[in-house]
């Protein structure tokens, strides 16, 4: 299948890295030192298997934004609930399960997803539904829908560092990881950021998804 248009790379500071690379898009772009492609995209609706499948993809994982938001009958944190269900989909082992979303355990998320990865192949992509906030919204709005957005960022963070660390490394039958925002679009923002419990801030702009569907 046809693979995206070129891009710059993503670059961004963090506590433990000095800076990031971007993702490559798994289908249809040769890596290069000057060539690089989108990896983070975002819609205003919701994916069907058949935009997914336009896109070049054929695996996917989802994680829902809108059940990370504070819960005061919630015995877990949003930020424990975000590193539970991101262990879970990923099906990573419990020593590469990190108790919570934070500065603390980031390192732990990171090699988590790192394993996750590597020896796969081929593509993968991780979408984040209900990422759009307002009234009637299953995110909602206020400082709850963003405190869920911004465990979003944070988390974006790690994929894009485990990502960066594992290409650095040569790892072998790395797949080609990219990343949409549903529902994100409505906000009419191209950047998602966020900030850390330790005030380390991250960035990243978004493109549209359609950028990725052949024209």
């Amino acid at each position: 299948p046809p693979g995206p248009p070129p891009s710059h790379r993503n670059s961004s500071g963090g506590d433990d890295c000095d800076g990031y690379g971007g993702m490559r898009m798994p289908a249809g772009l040769l890596d290069s030192d000057d060539q690089e492609a989108h990896w983070l995209f975002s819609t205003a609706y919701r994916l069907t298997t058949t935009d997914i499948s336009l896109a070049g993809f054929t695996a996917a994982i989802l994680l829902d934004a809108s059940r990370w938001k504070p819960d005061a009958d919630d015995e877990l944190s949003p930020e424990d609930t975000a590193a539970a269900e991101l262990a879970y989909t990923f099906g990573m082992t419990e020593v590469n399960t990190a108790p919570s979303l934070s500065s603390k355990h980031r390192k732990t998320v990171i090699q988590g997803l790192k394993k996750s990865f590597i020896g796969r192949g081929g593509d993968l992509l991780i979408i984040f539904q209900n990422t759009g906030s307002g009234e009637g919204t299953p995110l909602g709005d206020g400082p709850d829908a963003e405190h869920a957005l911004n465990l979003v960022a944070l988390l974006l963070d790690c994929i894009n560092t485990a990502y960066a660390e594992a290409d650095a490394e040569g790892a072998d039958l790395l797949a080609g990881v990219s990343v949409v925002l549903e529902g994100f679009a409505r906000s009419g923002m191209f950047r998602i950021e966020g900030v850390w419990d330790s005030g380390v801030q991250v960035s990243f702009e978004v493109q549209a998804f359609t950028d990725a569907l052949p024209s």
